[in-house]
């Protein structure tokens, strides 16, 4: 990948007048967004410092393989990173939402991706390939480590899913994936934990409804909030009422006080969704096998 630097006038970089990250390396199973992202903030030059003030440019054929929703999350949570802002240069995919979503007849120009040859402040490679699910401890996004790493079992009271990170059509997908493989089995949220989903937009409510999410939801006892910004700003259900509260959130950051008083753990919604059926943080592949 690569971290894009400040540009003087006539550097050579895209048109646009930026540079970026790069993710280079293709998978046959790429992870969420949210894996990527908290595997960049895990790094140490990441957590030295240097994305701050740096645009970030995602790209290469293990980013054409994510999904626009999962796009998004990587663009968001550039601010994470240190960034000014974040960018995916278009393909096909985003000309196909555009249409789809939008009903826009979008097409493609030359300047709207960098210049062959730009030049980079640093690159950061990533074999996604080999990326485990990821979490991100208390007090902080930066304070990473991929599931397999945590030893220690983690109860938790509150799993959280929703505001603008999580909130996404592809998010439900996710949520709907673990939960409806949860309900055929007769499980449900574990007794002494709440799970709250919340749709990004009406859209995305919609969206679930057409696709017949929420029976499943419902079945398995996942409380169901309507559009806002939520925990992830500490309003409303979601956040923690008292500081020995455990919850595992899907949002972005977790700052403390960010998202009430409690200890907050990050990870994807796949991880998110499994956590409120094992009562514990885990990964969706160690609860299919552990049932």
């Amino acid at each position: 990948m690569k971290v894009a630097r400040s540009v003087r006038p006539g550097a050579t970089t895209g048109r646009n007048g930026i540079s970026g990250l790069k993710e280079v390396r293709a998978s046959d199973q790429v992870p969420a967004g949210a894996d990527i992202v908290l595997h960049l903030l895990a790094l140490p030059q990441i957590r030295a410092g240097t994305g701050v003030g740096r645009l970030f440019e995602f790209v290469g054929e293990g980013i054409a393989a994510l999904s626009i929703d999962e796009r998004s999350t990587l663009t968001n949570m550039a601010a994470e990173l240190g960034g000014f802002t974040g960018i995916v240069a278009p393909d096909s995919e985003t000309v196909r939402i555009m249409n789809e979503r939008r009903g826009e007849t979008f097409v493609i120009e030359d300047w709207m991706r960098s210049d062959e040859g730009a030049t980079y402040a640093v690159e950061i490679r990533v074999d996604v390939a080999t990326l485990s699910p990821m979490l991100a401890r208390p007090r902080g996004p930066g304070i990473g480590l991929a599931l397999p790493a945590l030893t220690e079992p983690v109860d938790v009271h509150i799993a959280y899913g929703g505001s603008c990170t999580a909130g996404k059509r592809d998010d439900f997908d996710c949520y709907h994936e673990v939960l409806s493989w949860a309900a055929q089995r007769g499980l449900r949220v574990a007794e002494g934990v709440q799970l709250f989903l919340q749709f990004g937009t009406i859209d995305v409510r919609r969206y679930c409804e057409e696709k017949g999410y929420l029976e499943a939801f419902t079945a398995v006892g996942a409380e169901l909030l309507q559009p806002a910004c939520g925990a992830c700003a500490n309003c409303g259900l979601g956040s923690s009422e008292t500081a020995d509260q455990v919850v595992i959130s899907a949002i972005n950051r977790n700052f403390p006080g960010r998202s009430g008083p409690g200890q907050v753990w990050l990870a994807s919604p796949y991880t998110v969704a499994a956590s409120a059926i094992a009562a514990r943080i885990t990964g969706f592949d160690d609860l299919k096998c552990n049932a």
